[in-house]
């Protein structure tokens, strides 16, 4: 991951950025610390055929529910409605919750999808599925439009939350 953003060598963290290849162990297990325990992140064909907790269902159903639901046509909505809306209420609670009070530090009721998740918004307002809109070739790339990342890095601080001296990104 070279220049990742104009943000990171402006910080003078360019050379402090490390790339995790798609392969990499790391890049691959994702948890979840819910009601007290650790839980993988479904993955593969068994985590879309059956139920892994800490999910009651098989996430196929949510992607159903996505393919069948027709697109938003509002400017912007919650992370937390937008996920409910086309992936039902437990991905809302369990998964982006989650992921909006790891990442932004927020409350996924409160963040703005358009903002946070803007790939996941611009997918649904093309395909009107977030899933065919990901998964199709489209007009413009929807992620991130940056040339020097390469496609399934990804990218961190060497040192986590304590590098980068303190700086925020």
């Amino acid at each position: 991951c070279h220049a990742v953003s104009p943000q990171v060598s402006e910080l003078g963290l360019a050379g402090d950025i490390l790339a995790v290849p798609r392969e990499h162990p790391a890049a691959r297990n994702r948890f979840l610390y819910l009601g007290g325990a650790l839980h993988p992140l479904p993955s593969g064909l068994r985590g879309l055929l059956w139920a892994v907790p800490p999910f009651s269902r098989a996430l196929l159903w949510s992607a159903l529910r996505d393919l069948l639901t027709p697109a938003g046509t509002g400017p912007d909505e919650s992370a937390h409605g937008f996920a409910q809306r086309r992936f039902g209420p437990e991905v809302a609670e369990l998964a982006v919750d989650s992921l909006c009070r790891g990442v932004f530090a927020g409350d996924s009721r409160a963040l703005s999808v358009r903002s946070c998740f803007p790939a996941l918004f611009q997918a649904e307002r093309q395909r009107g599925s977030v899933l065919l809109g990901l998964a199709l070739p489209h007009g413009g790339d929807i992620g991130d439009t940056s040339p020097h990342r390469p496609r399934g890095c990804r990218c961190g601080v060497g040192g986590g939350a304590q590098g980068g001296g303190g700086a925020t990104l």
